[in-house]
């Protein structure tokens, strides 16, 4: 009686220790405490206001935070031991033919340039560059995953359309193959599901290719190298990767920021 009794109660209780109260999930890990969040600015957010010690991200996302967010007050840094990432375009794999015509088209935007004025758009000296429209003279479109809460890959601008480094990415190789694509905002977590569920055809959203994910999905050729940055406060002690031991940590669930810190941790235990 006393269980049916207070079943409701404790499934209360459940829920809210994983989902947590909008501060991310924890999961020890070793020497350290691993906080996990749905998108890195919510754990940028989250080591501005002193609730954890650390973030682990891409290192374009993280500049892209500091440098918009001047009055955060946060500083980032690298570490040799985090490997060197390269993202993709992920498709499924019996879509060879829209492998083919992806892997093409990023081939041609390198050649003639474009690739670099959206690169330098985003990364270079701000410089603008609008993406022709695609003719879609094959008469195909696409939906394109994206979880637009990471800038400057793809996020959502004050006119509530999507853009970013990605967005315009696949939208010159769209112009330059001649099919047209409509962008999905798609949670991060159910990104890789979507597409395997044909709700999406493919996903571009600064996506690490990594073995583990090349079981389900195939990756185009790579369009983008990072790595990962820890960011902190700008008075922080913290000034390595071995000064994360003990401390709690943010990271975006399941990401390679994720997989990275996790990892280190493992490895001390």
């Amino acid at each position: 009686m006393f269980f049916k009794k207070f079943l409701p109660i404790l499934m209360v209780f459940f829920l809210f220790g994983v989902i947590g109260c909008g501060f991310g999930t924890k999961s020890s890990s070793g020497p350290g405490i691993v906080q996990r969040y749905e998108d890195t600015p919510s754990a940028l957010t989250e080591l501005v206001n002193g609730g954890i010690d650390a973030v682990v991200a891409d290192s374009p996302v993280v500049l892209e935070y500091i440098k918009n967010n001047p009055q955060a007050n946060l500083k980032a840094f690298g570490d040799p031991r985090f490997e060197q990432e390269f993202y993709g375009i992920a498709m499924r794999q019996g879509d060879k033919e829209l492998h083919d015509l992806v892997n093409e088209g990023l081939r041609r935007i390198k050649e003639n340039g474009v690739y670099d004025l959206i690169f330098n758009k985003y990364f270079g000296d701000g410089a603008d560059y609008q993406v022709a429209e695609s003719d879609n003279r094959l008469g195909r479109t696409y939906k394109v995953a994206q979880d637009m809460a990471y800038a400057p890959f793809e996020y959502i601008n004050d006119a509530g359309e999507p853009e970013g480094f990605d967005c315009d990415l696949i939208r010159a190789i769209a112009a330059e193959m001649g099919f047209a694509v409509e962008l999905v905002n798609t949670n991060w977590d159910g990104i890789i599901p979507s597409l395997l569920a044909a709700t999406s055809d493919m996903i571009i959203s600064a996506m690490t290719i990594t073995e583990e994910r090349q079981q389900s999905v195939t990756f185009s050729n790579p369009y983008f190298e990072a790595t990962q940055y820890i960011a902190v406060k700008q008075d922080s002690p913290i000034k390595s990767l071995d000064d994360l031991q003990g401390k709690k940590v943010g990271v975006q669930n399941g990401t390679t920021g994720d997989f990275a810190i996790t990892n280190y941790f493992e490895s001390l235990k």
